[in-house]
């Protein structure tokens, strides 16, 4: 069984990675495009070294201006996100035990009284209301586009893999088995009537890998 990667990732990206790591095969097929508008400087700058930054994926960690994101504390929502931060020498101080933005922000309200949270994100991506007694700056760090993909695509896998409700709304209804990684895609799914097949015991690549790998295993046994 085939896995088709919708992420905006090269051939060798880390979902792609993750998948074919647990045996299994892949195609290529992004259904997203996203493209950087800045670098934050500006506004990371203003933080102190009590104030936070939150950076919700890998890419808007790798998008933003290294020497002055070392400055503030940094929220994260997962442990590969927690690995490139720290790998650009940023202070991680919080990695969501939710794994979802709602869980982050919930859990850094609590420790971020009187405190500056700078939110780079998406054009997707909506900030959240905060509590009165915190400054909250968010701005479009990079656009996200969907892309048209090639119908075909969906006759040559089994498996469409979606790790954002972008990703979800971009593939929309199509005749295969869904692997959602994680509570928000799969509330997506839900909203345009499909049940995911899988959904990722943790919100990672590597595990959404293995709960893909381990469901085929399943599907190939009961078919012997």
């Amino acid at each position: 069984m085939k896995t088709w990667v919708t992420r905006d990732e090269p051939p060798d990206g880390p979902l792609g990675c993750a998948l074919k790591a647990a045996g299994l095969e892949v195609a290529h097929e992004p259904v997203l495009l996203r493209r950087v508008l800045t670098d934050a400087r500006t506004e990371i700058s203003q933080l102190g070294s009590d104030d936070w930054l939150v950076l919700m994926s890998v890419y808007a960690i790798e998008s933003v201006a290294g020497d002055v994101a070392q400055v503030p504390k940094v929220a994260v929502v997962s442990e590969a996100s927690r690995r490139a931060a720290e790998a650009r020498g940023f202070r991680v101080a919080l990695v969501s035990n939710g794994g979802t933005a709602k869980s982050l922000f919930d859990e850094l309200f609590s420790m971020a009284q009187g405190k500056t949270i700078c939110y780079p994100r998406s054009s997707q991506a909506t900030p959240p209301n905060a509590p009165t007694e915190i400054e909250l700056v968010s701005f479009v760090l990079y656009e996200t586009f969907t892309r048209e993909y090639r119908q075909s695509i969906v006759d040559e896998v089994d498996i469409v893999a979606v790790t954002s409700a972008s990703a979800v709304r971009a593939v929309g209804v199509v005749k295969l088995l869904y692997a959602s990684i994680g509570s928000s895609t799969t509330t997506a799914l839900r909203e345009i009537g499909i049940e995911p097949w899988v959904e990722s015991a943790q919100p990672n690549f590597d595990s959404l890998a293995q709960m893909i790998a381990t469901q085929v295993n399943v599907s190939r046994h009961h078919r012997a």
